[in-house]
């Protein structure tokens, strides 16, 4: 009766892990291919450009220069989020292959004597 109880646990704890691993790993999906978008307007960060001149902390740059410095902004954003999915992916799927093996070994123990009463 306790081995039941025990062994019934440890498949409600795994399965539990498992799920929560599984949520993880479907929302940093999703994160790797639609990640969260860059909120910095290409006018607010001209005008901290032209704050950061005045106040000595960069050099002065034409438009274009600017413009590409801000596209490069973006495609750094969007190059992190997806590394920073990506390395939470494998997080997530460790969440999930660590416990498996333990949830089917209970699962294994609980069947096995089950199996031995109905022959």
């Amino acid at each position: 009766m306790v081995r039941s109880v025990y062994l019934y646990a440890v498949m409600l704890v795994t399965l539990i892990m498992m799920i929560g691993g599984s949520v993880a790993a479907i929302m940093n999906v999703s994160d790797y291919f639609v990640p969260s978008p860059y909120y910095e307007s290409y006018s607010c960060y001209a005008n901290q450009h032209k704050y950061n001149v005045e106040e000595g902390l960069a050099e002065k740059m034409t438009a274009e220069e600017l413009q590409t410095q801000y596209e490069r902004a973006l495609e750094d954003h969007n190059e992190w989020q997806r590394t920073h999915a990506a390395n939470s992916i494998f997080k997530s799927l460790a969440w999930i292959l660590i416990p498996l093996p333990v949830f089917l070994v209970a699962w294994k123990r609980i069947r096995l004597p089950n199996a031995q009463r109905n022959k």
